[in-house]
């Protein structure tokens, strides 16, 4: 009986392992084929976070220079996990060049018409300068994220890697979102364990990582707490950032980096649904793992990064948090957010 069931599980397009206690029990050929250090009885590879507080969970997890995707659901107690290769984005060059051109337009005809009728000193313009500034952000946060998605696309992202301070970048990203999110009534708090992690990762791609999370969030719970926590597990370093919005529906869930490109349900359901793909390319660019698990409360999002090899010698960075095409990241990542009235037109000329 069992041979015939494990025959079937051969026959399955996609790897399937049999887990038990972070053991495997059991893996399909296409599972061994994908992962050859998958061995029965052995743990599971540390490339693969699995749920530990929640029932199920779908994520990505990169091994070598491949990249895949899965889902995890308990099973009489036991962890069932199928996995296949990571799809590419469904977008063609063609298609988010033709984008990038329309939204460029459409910036230049914001300053050109709106800008000049956005002035403090005269009270009969109905059109406050804060508005059109948060406009302004979160337009230029749409472009900024198809960019991104080209680059991807066509493997022409930038990756410059250092040796840098993972949870100082937490600190200086937290502390800074903190004081902009208390005027959305959203609380924003950092648990980490205060001595530092470091890790070789390009800092500006991890900065757009955590506020692409923490944006996330923000959408999805609304007046509420989003806690972003950081440990040292063996040899990764592992992000968790949960929030106490709602849960989304059944149908978002299930489309959580399943068949297509993974881009067509955003967590939560707001937004252009561009963020997640781009935190999965990050993560994968770094040789990490994404995993979205979740039960009877909010998703918590857990990425895991391995920690070396670090070069010798490399001074340590310090990530800071930098304006990008004069604007303040935080502010252009939080835009969909945050009250219009701090927003300013700085930075703009």
């Amino acid at each position: 009986m069992l041979e015939s069931i494990q025959s079937l599980l051969d026959n399955f397009p996609e790897g399937i392992v049999h887990i038990r206690q972070n053991l495997v029990l059991s893996a399909n050929a296409m599972a061994k084929h994908y992962l050859p250090q998958l061995t029965e009885g052995a743990p599971v590879p540390d490339c693969v976070v699995l749920p530990k507080n929640a029932p199920s969970g779908a994520g990505c997890f990169t091994s070598g220079a491949a990249s895949y995707t899965f889902s995890c659901s308990l099973a009489e107690g036991d962890q069932l996990l199928f996995f296949r290769p990571a799809p590419q984005s469904s977008l063609t060059d063609r298609q988010l060049e033709g984008a990038l051109e329309q939204l460029r337009g459409l910036l230049g005809e914001f300053l050109a018409e709106v800008g000049p009728l956005t002035q403090e000193d005269d009270p009969s313009l109905s059109l406050p300068s804060s508005a059109f500034s948060k406009s302004f952000h979160r337009v230029f946060r749409l472009v900024g994220n198809l960019e991104y998605m080209q680059q991807s696309a066509s493997g022409r992202v930038s990756f410059q890697s250092t040796v840098l301070d993972l949870d100082g970048l937490c600190r200086q990203v937290v502390e800074r979102a903190r004081v902009l999110l208390e005027q959305a009534n959203i609380a924003l708090d950092y648990e980490g364990e205060g001595n530092g992690l470091l890790i070789p990762g390009d800092a500006g791609l991890l900065e757009r990582l955590l506020l692409g999370l923490i944006a996330n969030s923000a959408r999805a719970t609304r007046e509420g707490r989003i806690t972003l926590a950081l440990r040292r597990s063996g040899s990764r370093a592992l992000l968790s950032l949960s929030d106490n919005g709602p849960l989304p529906s059944e149908q978002q869930l299930e489309g959580l980096f399943q068949q297509g490109s993974g881009d067509e349900i955003s967590l939560p359901s707001q937004g252009a649904g561009l963020g997640l793909s781009i935190v999965r390319d990050i993560v994968a660019l770094h040789r990490g793992s994404l995993l979205v698990q979740w039960g009877q409360s909010s998703p918590t999002v857990v990425i895991s990064l391995p920690t070396g090899p670090l070069e010798s010698r490399t001074s340590v960075h310090v990530p800071r948090v930098q304006r990008n095409g004069g604007l303040d990241p935080v502010l252009v990542e939080l835009s969909d957010v945050l009250p219009a009235q701090l927003f300013s037109l700085e930075g703009l000329d």
